[in-house]
């Protein structure tokens, strides 16, 4: 099973300046698991809305699709260089 990533760094560099920056991923999953609960009823309400159109399958399988994209950003790694400036962003 994939897992979500648990670290994003942020590294910045110019000509007189280096920034880097390391954000804890893990602290943000516990609290967007409590919202998935949260609006899970109002995804079932609009999925049995939809569903005539043809959208209700489409509105259940956000959820595990949004997941899905979340896990494979782990090991995305983006190294952008401009001249002398290089920004870099590394999901672990």
């Amino acid at each position: 099973m994939n897992y979500p990533p648990l670290l994003l760094r942020l590294g910045i560099c110019g000509q007189r300046r280096r920034f880097s920056l390391w954000l804890p991923l893990f602290l943000v999953w516990p609290v967007a698991a409590a919202v998935a609960i949260v609006l899970a009823p109002l995804v079932l309400l609009l999925a049995l809305i939809l569903w005539p159109l043809g959208l209700g399958k489409l509105a259940l399988l956000s959820g595990p699709l949004l997941f899905g994209v979340l896990c494979a950003l782990r090991g995305l790694e983006l190294n952008l260089n401009r001249g002398n400036r290089i920004l870099l962003i590394s999901f672990k």
